[in-house]
């Protein structure tokens, strides 16, 4: 962050110093990213399991590929959704940089880069570029089996929340919904909902 001063301005003297010192360290914690404790590892995390397991499910909203062939996807109306921009460490639109598959016995775990290219709300974001799996249990494997080679590029808005791992880890988990104005509109009636509680 960069500070201009007018060339003719006096000396502050002791206690302007202090002040300005105390804005240019606000201004620059406000312009590297937000809230103060974003992916801390010291921050209390729930473990991954009962209605948390079910919000953030490691799929991706089959409308999101083009795959809601009776257009029933309604993302006003979809409490999920509101409970998840509620609830999770971050809403971002993300695009899909790369994809990888790793065979696992007769099926395979896919990988997706992810870089995000808008925060829409949260406070704990994951890195800018981060990366999600879906396995054989999620119901989206079917999806990254058929769209695998045509995923990159994609865009959509992720729900991201990071859970404790029974081995002391931890990990993220998430819900791919796709990238429209009434997603993100959805997002934002959630957020205000959320602060009126």
């Amino acid at each position: 962050m960069r500070v201009s001063w007018p060339r003719r301005a006096r000396p502050f003297g002791l206690v302007g110093t202090t002040i300005a010192a105390g804005l240019l360290a606000a201004g620059a914690a406000l312009g590297c990213g937000g809230a103060q404790g974003a992916n801390d590892p010291n921050r209390p995390v729930v473990p991954y399991s009962g209605r948390q397991a079910d919000l953030f499910d490691d799929t991706i909203e089959p409308a999101a590929v083009g795959l809601d062939f009776e257009k029933g996807y309604a993302p006003r109306l979809d409490k999920a959704l509101r409970e998840r921009a509620q609830v999770g460490d971050a809403v971002l639109r993300v695009r899909v940089s790369t994809v990888t598959a790793k065979t696992d016995g007769p099926d395979a775990i896919y990988q997706l880069g992810l870089h995000t290219v808008e925060k829409l709300a949260g406070e704990h974001p994951p890195p800018v570029d981060f990366t999600v799996q879906i396995d054989k249990s999620s119901e989206s494997h079917g999806i990254m089996k058929n769209f695998e080679s045509r995923m990159v590029g994609y865009a959509f808005v992720a729900f991201v929340r990071e859970f404790a791992h029974p081995s002391g880890d931890r990990e993220l988990h998430f819900h791919l919904a796709p990238d429209t104005k009434d997603v993100k509109a959805a997002v934002g009636d959630a957020m205000l909902l959320g602060e009126l509680r």
